[in-house]
């Protein structure tokens, strides 16, 4: 797992405030935490603090916390992006996914399933359950309105690997190929399959019958 030493908790609700807080640490004892509640403390934010991990509400008071994903990201591109919502339909989960998020987390989770899904995304195995799963299926066209997409061998290699929770890093040692080489054929996937994220690229391939289910 990523060692995480600085956590921004965005969140608007104070007692699910106090909630993350108590969850980040019991997974990170160490780790200093700031919460804020709206985009604009959330912005002023981003641009003093350092951030490892980031813990995303979609539904702040001024506005979509998924704006704010892209501004981590520009600001502090190593940092961990983690939706934490209410919301599970399809529509919020793929625009979190397309704004760059790492992760897409129900609050409404049992409290030992939302400790294990984040723990995973932070070594490298972002969750998707099934109910996920299916609301992002049901996002996309049928098999005969899709452009014909090619992968290579090694494309189909790292994004297989990648699917089953590999993170790049082990899936390049997997491969006998170096990390950035990894990272680039998986780049190459993403703009293959016009996707931004991880997840669904996965979950994009096994629709199409790029790679196995299995």
């Amino acid at each position: 797992m990523l060692t995480i030493r600085s956590v921004l908790i965005i969140e608007d609700i104070a007692d699910v405030a106090a909630w993350l807080q108590q969850q980040i640490s019991v997974l990170f004892p160490q780790a200093k935490i700031t919460t804020v509640a709206s985009l604009l403390s959330a912005q002023r934010a981003i641009a003093t603090t350092s951030v490892d991990l980031a813990l995303v509400d979609l539904g702040l008071p001024d506005g979509d916390g998924a704006q704010l994903i892209p501004l981590i990201k520009a600001h502090q591109p190593a940092a961990i992006c983690v939706v934490t919502t209410i919301f599970d339909d399809a529509d919020h989960m793929l625009g979190a996914m397309r704004a760059g998020a790492d992760g897409y987390l129900l609050k409404d989770e049992p409290e030992t399933e939302f400790n294990a899904q984040l723990a995973g995304i932070l070594a490298g195995r972002p969750p998707l359950s099934a109910s996920i799963a299916r609301a992002l299926l049901q996002q996309f066209h049928p098999l005969g309105d899709e452009p014909l997409v090619t992968l290579t061998a090694r494309e189909t290699d790292i994004l297989t690997l990648t699917a089953k929770g590999l993170s790049v890093k082990h899936a390049a040692e997997l491969l006998g190929i170096r990390y950035h080489t990894a990272a680039g054929y998986l780049k190459d996937v993403y703009r293959k399959l016009q996707v931004n994220s991880r997840a669904e690229a996965t979950i994009k391939a096994i629709r199409l019958g790029l790679v196995n289910s299995g």
